[in-house]
């Protein structure tokens, strides 16, 4: 399955984002990252410093499964939470890691709690987003 992000989600993955990867075993890590940009309907690139990437970099080289949600009120606001494969490149001083998206889930607590969103068509997504939220992040 594959999953087209909305412009709410895109503009809201753009404020910042826990990233998660872990290992083969299964140990995780987490790092933040703040440069985010939607490059396409489902595809990210988080633009990391070499170390913020220092953090998932072994864990990402064993294991390329990436997950993330929005930090600070987005998550609250956008209660998502991103699946998808990640490879990293090295650009200067920063390591771009793009992550092809592929699952997606909502995290809000209660009856929507761990729902499958990408089983949704987007016409579907589109609206339940909508019919849930209507704001967007300050810029």
């Amino acid at each position: 399955m594959g999953i087209k992000l909305t412009d709410r989600m895109k503009a809201w993955v753009e404020t910042g984002c826990h990233l998660c990867v872990a290992t083969k075993n299964g140990s995780p890590f987490v790092t933040l990252a703040r440069n985010i940009k939607s490059i396409s309907d489902d595809e990210v690139v988080f633009a990391l410093s070499k170390d913020e990437y220092s953090v998932i970099k072994s864990a990402l080289e064993e294991n390329p499964w990436v997950a993330f949600g929005v930090s600070r009120i987005g998550g609250v606001r956008a209660c998502y939470q991103f699946k998808g494969k990640g490879s990293a490149t090295t650009e200067g001083d920063t390591v771009a890691l793009k992550v092809k998206l592929s699952e997606l889930y909502c995290t809000k607590p209660g009856c929507y709690a761990g729902l499958r969103l990408d089983t949704k068509s987007f016409k579907e997504l589109e609206k339940w987003d909508s019919d849930l939220w209507k704001d967007l992040p300050k810029k």
